[in-house]
C-alpha cells in the first residue's frame, strides 16, 4: 500500500471504529399505550416520555433499542440483564433489586437523585361522578366494591396495603376498569393524571367519571438501569441519566404544550 493512501483510508474507517464503540441501551417499557407519556417509539408523536429518552440517548451518544412487554415482564428482563432500562418507575426500597436508580447507594443510605427524574407526576383516584367514594389522603370512605390500578404499580400495592384492592380486578387493562367504574361495579381506579384524561376521553365517559380532589399518590418517574449495565458501563450510565436531565429541563415547555397542552 502506497503511503498516501494511509491517511485517506484512517479517515474512511473513523466513523466505523466511532460507532463499535457505543454501548447499545435496550430500554424496555410496557405494551399498553400511555399517552400522552408513550406509544409505539416509530409513530411521528412517540410521547413525551419516548421523545426524551431518545433526544437523551443521542446527547450520550448511545445506540438506543426500545422494547416492549408487559410491565412485569420489563421488570424481570431487568432483574437478569436482559434489558438494560426501563420506564416508567416509581422508586422503593425494595425496588434496589430491580436496578440502578440514579444517585441512588443503598449501602450509605444515598437516596435517589430527583434531578435525575424523567418526569414529576400525580395519581388521582377516578371515580363516577354520583359515587359517595372519599379519600382525605389517608383513608377511605362510602366503599362498596373496592378500587384497582395497574398490576404491579405502586398505586396497586398501596391499595392492597390499605386493604381496599377489589381482587377480582387486578388484571383487567386500564380501559376496562373504567368501563367498570362507569357501570357502578367499581368504586374508583387509580391511574396517572394525564394517561386517566386520555383514556376517559377516548372512552367519551367525560360526564360519567371525575377525579377526587386528593391525589392518591403524587411522585417523581424514573429509568433505572440494570445493575449489569451499571457495572460494565458506568460512565455512559451517568452520561445518560445526565442527558434525560439536561433534555428534560430543555424541553420540558415545548413538550408540555405539544403534549399536556399546558401554556396553550
Amino acid at each position: 500500500m502506497r503511503p498516501s493512501l494511509l491517511p485517506t483510508l484512517l479517515l474512511t474507517l473513523l466513523p466505523t471504529f466511532a460507532l463499535a464503540e457505543q454501548a447499545l441501551l435496550r430500554i424496555c417499557y410496557e405494551t399498553e399505550d400511555s399517552m400522552p407519556f408513550w406509544t409505539d417509539a416509530e409513530q411521528a408523536n412517540p410521547g413525551l416520555v419516548v421523545e426524551l429518552i431518545k433526544s437523551a440517548a443521542q446527547q450520550a451518544d448511545l445506540r438506543l433499542e426500545l422494547q416492549r412487554q408487559p410491565w412485569k415482564r420489563c421488570i424481570l428482563q431487568l432483574q437478569s440483564g436482559q434489558s438494560d432500562g426501563i420506564f416508567a418507575a416509581i422508586w422503593q426500597a425494595d425496588r434496589d433489586a430491580w436496578g440502578q436508580f440514579p444517585g441512588r447507594d443503598p449501602e450509605r443510605q444515598q437516596a435517589v437523585d430527583r434531578d435525575y427524574r424523567l418526569w414529576q407526576v400525580d395519581y388521582p383516584i377516578i371515580t363516577r361522578i354520583d359515587s359517595s367514594l372519599q379519600w382525605n389522603g389517608q383513608q377511605f370512605s362510602g366503599l362498596q366494591f373496592g378500587l384497582s390500578a395497574p398490576l404491579g404499580y405502586v398505586a396497586s400495592q398501596r391499595l392492597q396495603a390499605l386493604g381496599v384492592q377489589a381482587k377480582d380486578t387486578i388484571n383487567l387493562n386500564a380501559e376496562k376498569a373504567l368501563k367498570l367504574v362507569a357501570l357502578g361495579r367499581l368504586d374508583g381506579y387509580v391511574l396517572e393524571h394525564q394517561i386517566g384524561n386520555t383514556h376517559i376521553r377516548k372512552l367519551d365517559l367525560q360526564n360519567d367519571l371525575t377525579m377526587l380532589p386528593v391525589p392518591f399518590l403524587e411522585a417523581d418517574w424514573y429509568l433505572p438501569l440494570s445493575h449489569q449495565f451499571t457495572r460494565q458501563h458506568p460512565q455512559q450510565a451517568q452520561r445518560f441519566w445526565q442527558a434525560l436531565r439536561d433534555q428534560r429541563m430543555r424541553q420540558e415547555v415545548d413538550l408540555s404544550q405539544r403534549y399536556l397542552h399546558i401554556g396553550d
